[in-house]
């Protein structure tokens, strides 16, 4: 079998390796013999016939090796997963889906490489993901059906009913004296793939799971599986509400649960997703969870989680302690090399970390500055000038780099899908309406609320609470929006074709340019870049009204009403906006009572409110979040990215002026204007800074990065690289 590869240079064929078929399950020399030690045996093994013990599952979005820890890898994982098995008696394999993207591999070669490797791990069925459909239909049915093992999704079905090409609904599977009943779910927002046969049918999550279970009791199954793609807050519907359901394995998530739930009779088992964990769970003929385990895979450096010393199922093992499958290792081998080899060396180098984590759904990033600014550029393609660009969250899918030397793979890891750059026309009220619809509101006890995008040329504030969202203060290059003026928009093509705003907006410019490879080249050109956070959205839960200023010595004091919604304030959190972004951190904050106190340099305060025409001057700062008056039913914050809620109070700067010159306490006047999450809503802040220097030319030429073309000019280099504590944390 040749190797597909868009970057192949080459003449010749390539050959890959010989894959054995006819192996069973056994560890055999792979892991040597102390993991077996490390990885017991299951405790139900002895009540042979009578269990199954189902190892799960895959998730592994296209990838052969983890973004960051290249020990954290495919070939180490199946030694695990082998090894589990080989420990009970009657077992069982499933995957979850997300396997064929996204991630370089995964756009490079369209899922090939993966299915191949799947078809060597002798998977028993997977649940199909929505990342299977990132190159459309026609391509997610030629990988199934290169698969030697089912694809099962029970909740997305043709025009006739049918399964969709190349899956079945559900399957049957034994496993000793006990059958086994396997459909999957699809989480239902797969359908905004470009090409989604418009006469396919979405059933609802319950109506799927339900008809799955029904039939699958009518032919014998003894217990009923489902191989999930849905969010973890549906598993509790499904538990509720769909009858004769014994076990729901994975998620579209990614968690990682301290042990499975059982929730009205279902066991619900999620173990993460790649590399960095192997769950296991163990049922009874009557669906009773008898054991569990989960295997941790830890990079060299890293210490195991708390929770491997509460639970006796937790095993937590280094990766030099576990050997690769070897051919597994060599199949990643064979398909990674090409591009290790073209895009494994250094593009260019950054002066402060680079964040290219989930954190990009929850807070402003150093990184989704730097993207969303080289894709700015796009309008020099077509002469156009691009007043604002914005990139989803979820296209975000790195690691997170620390500052040096960038190569190549890490920045197309961070942006793997194959989305290209559009520029629309919006209109000002538009472009508000997008940006807020874009907000992710409470309640949301899993991620929590989030603005969901990075921005370049706009700032804006944001606040979602109660199911709904609202933005204020919206600047475009620090002025005030225009509702009736025009302003070029640059997304992908993703985004402007799905979005009720954006798709109705007239089109300016198709660029015909990935993303990923544009990004690369345009930073390629920059050289040497210095990204922080520059108060591009800033995450408003309560606006506390206008505050006053007075001059107090050497500092003024600004004072405004305690937030109704907090229980105390976090006093280094405060810092003080103008509408362009430019901020200066307070000296001290203090609340007595009804008042908070915060205090600035006077002369400081002073130059920051004169330093632009007519500023938006306000403060923010943390406050705890009183759970009564939050009631939602869970602990808040639960946002990723914050460990507190944030104010607002207004501030005139003519106020902030007169009390600096002596003349007494100053007023001030709702007004405002700039964008971003600084240091004090970071649950635990990172610095995304640091930095290098350019290395080797190297822009690819073959496959899709064949689609590098100029649109950058000189160096980039950002001016404001004074940032220490303001970056972000990780989104599960």
């Amino acid at each position: 079998m040749g190797q597909r590869s868009r970057f192949d240079t080459s003449s010749e064929d390539k050959q890959t390796p010989s894959v054995d078929r006819s192996r069973r399950r056994f560890l055999g020399a792979t892991a040597g013999a102390s993991l077996a030690a490390l990885v017991p045996a299951s405790a139900s093994v002895a009540a042979s016939g009578e269990t199954v013990t189902i190892v799960h599952d895959t998730h592994f979005h296209g990838r052969f090796r983890d973004a960051n820890e290249h020990d954290l890898n495919i070939a180490r994982y199946y030694t695990i997963v082998e090894e589990v098995l080989g420990n009970a008696e009657n077992s069982l394999f499933l995957g979850n889906g997300d396997d064929i993207a996204p991630s370089m591999l995964g756009l490079e070669y369209e899922g090939e490489h993966m299915i191949e490797a799947m078809n060597y791990m002798d998977i028993d069925a997977v649940g199909v993901g929505n990342h299977e459909y990132d190159f459309g239909a026609d391509v997610a049915t030629a990988r199934f059906e290169e698969s030697e093992f089912p694809w099962v999704v029970a909740n997305l079905l043709d025009d006739a009913g049918d399964p969709v090409p190349g899956t079945e609904r559900w399957v049957t599977l034994e496993a000793g004296d006990l059958t086994l009943g396997v459909f999957g779910l699809v989480s239902t927002n797969f359908h905004t793939l470009t090409d989604y046969p418009a006469d396919w049918q979405v059933l609802g999550y319950v109506e799927g799971a339900q008809e799955a279970a029904d039939a699958l009791r009518e032919e014998g199954a003894d217990l009923v599986v489902c191989a999930s793609h849905v969010n973890t807050n549906v598993h509790d519907t499904l538990a509720a509400e769909v009858d004769g359901l014994d076990a729901i394995v994975g998620s579209h998530s990614g968690v990682v649960y301290d042990e499975p739930e059982i929730l009205d009779g279902t066991v619900i088992s999620e173990f993460g997703d790649e590399f960095n964990h192997v769950g296991s769970i163990t049922l009874d003929a009557d669906g009773d969870l008898v054991d569990w385990q989960r295997v941790d895979l830890l990079a060299p450096d890293w210490e195991p989680a708390d929770e491997v010393a509460e639970y006796d199922q937790i095993t937590a093992i280094h990766t030099d302690d576990i050997a690769e499958d070897p051919t597994l290792a060599e199949l990643s081998d064979h398909w990674q090399g090409d591009l290790d080899e073209r895009l494994g060396q250094p593009f260019f180098e950054s002066e402060t970390d680079l964040n290219g984590t989930f954190d990009n759904y929850a807070v402003e990033t150093g990184f989704g500055n730097l993207i969303t600014d080289a894709m700015a550029t796009i309008g020099e393609t077509a002469d156009i000038e691009v007043d604002v660009a914005v990139q989803n969250g979820g296209g975000i899918r790195g690691g997170y780099y620390e500052a040096g030397p960038i190569t190549g793979a890490q920045v197309m890891e961070t942006l793997p899908f194959p989305n290209e750059i559009e520029v629309v026309e919006v209109t000002g009220d538009q472009l508000v309406e997008y940006l807020e619809s874009e907000v992710r509101p409470h309640p949301d006890d899993s991620f929590g609320t989030q603005p969901a995008i990075q921005v370049s040329g706009v700032s804006y504030e944001w606040w979602g609470h109660h199911d709904e969202t609202r933005i204020d203060n919206v600047f475009v290059d620090g002025e005030p929006v225009d509702p009736e003026e025009t302003y070029y928009l640059a997304n992908n093509d993703y985004v402007v074709g799905n979005d009720p705003v954006l798709s109705e907006a007239e089109h300016v410019h198709d660029s015909g340019q990935f993303q990923g490879p544009y990004v690369l080249e345009v930073l390629e050109e920059w050289g040497t870049v210095a990204p922080e956070r520059e108060n591009r959205m800033i995450r408003v839960d309560e606006d506390v009204g206008e505050a006053s200023v007075d001059l107090d010595g050497g500092e003024l004091v600004v004072s405004f009403p305690f937030p109704e919604g907090g229980t105390e304030i976090v006093e280094d959190s405060f810092r003080a906006v103008v509408r362009t972004g430019e901020d200066l951190e307070a000296t001290g904050a203090s609340a007595d009572g009804d008042t908070v106190e915060v205090r600035f340099d006077t002369g400081e305060l002073t130059s920051l409110a004169a330093s632009v025409d007519e500023p938006a001057l306000r403060v923010f700062g943390g406050y705890d979040p009183d759970a009564d008056h939050w009631d939602y039913g869970f602990d808040v914050p639960t946002s990723d990215g914050y460990d507190f809620f944030k104010l607002k109070a207004s501030l005139e700067a003519t106020a902030v002026i007169e009390a600096s010159e002596g003349d007494g306490e100053g007023g001030s006047d709702d007004d405002d204007g700039t964008d971003d999450d600084s240091t004090d809503d970071d649950e635990d802040v990172v610095v995304e800074d640091d930095g290098a220097d350019d290395v080797e030319d190297g822009s690819p030429g073959f496959g899709p990065f064949a689609a590098l073309a100029g649109g950058a000019g000189g160096a980039y280099l950002y001016s404001r690289v004074s940032g220490a504590d303001e970056d972000d944390q990780v989104q599960g």
